[in-house]
């Protein structure tokens, strides 16, 4: 297994929407990215982690909820996910993003989803996800929409980021020196 970079804002490949795992993708090849994933997903440490964070412009997602001492207990790959009914209840939550470093947002999600995924073998699955999980679901099906925490914010609070991001670039640059 490996640790993968984790492409940040505004990184353009954050932007693309991203296309099915096709039927010959399925086996091993699959199983060692989700693998490379989840391992990149609890170094970050992260609870979720899509395809496009890691330049996989495929619909892959890998998600753990537990608490550090549970991790592994709920630990899900989505591959081809899916909502496929939502509850018209909401929940408000202050979300972070590993691609979005050093932002909170205030997001309104679906209090409960149910789900249809395969599995990197291809198995197909359904279930629900609640509170929590739900939030983990919806906001990484968000970054296979080509949508990044970062575009959930006012325009202002955007170009702030940014701008900080841009200046940050600038002095790493500089520190790098020439060549």
């Amino acid at each position: 297994m490996a640790v993968l970079e984790i492409l940040t804002a505004p990184h353009p490949n954050l932007e693309v929407k991203t296309r099915p795992v096709d039927e010959a993708e399925f086996g091993p090849a699959l199983q060692k990215l989700c693998s490379d994933m989840a391992e990149t997903m609890y170094a970050a440490p992260g609870v979720g982690l899509a395809g496009p964070q890691v330049g996989d412009t495929r619909q892959i997602i890998v998600l753990d909820p537990g608490e550090k001492e549970e991790r592994g207990r709920r630990f899900f790959t989505l591959i081809n996910p899916a909502i496929l009914e939502k509850s018209r209840e909401t929940i408000q939550w202050n979300e972070t993003c590993l691609s979005v470093p050093d932002l909170e947002c205030d997001t309104t999600r679906a209090r409960r989803i149910r789900m249809g995924w395969r599995n990197p073998d291809g198995s197909r699955h359904e279930g629900w996800f609640e509170e929590y999980e739900a939030v983990i679901v919806q906001h990484e099906l968000d970054h296979l929409a080509g949508t990044v925490l970062l575009d959930r914010v006012s325009l202002f609070k955007r170009s702030r980021y940014l701008k900080k991001v841009r200046a940050r670039a600038q002095r790493e640059r500089a520190l790098a020196g020439p060549g």
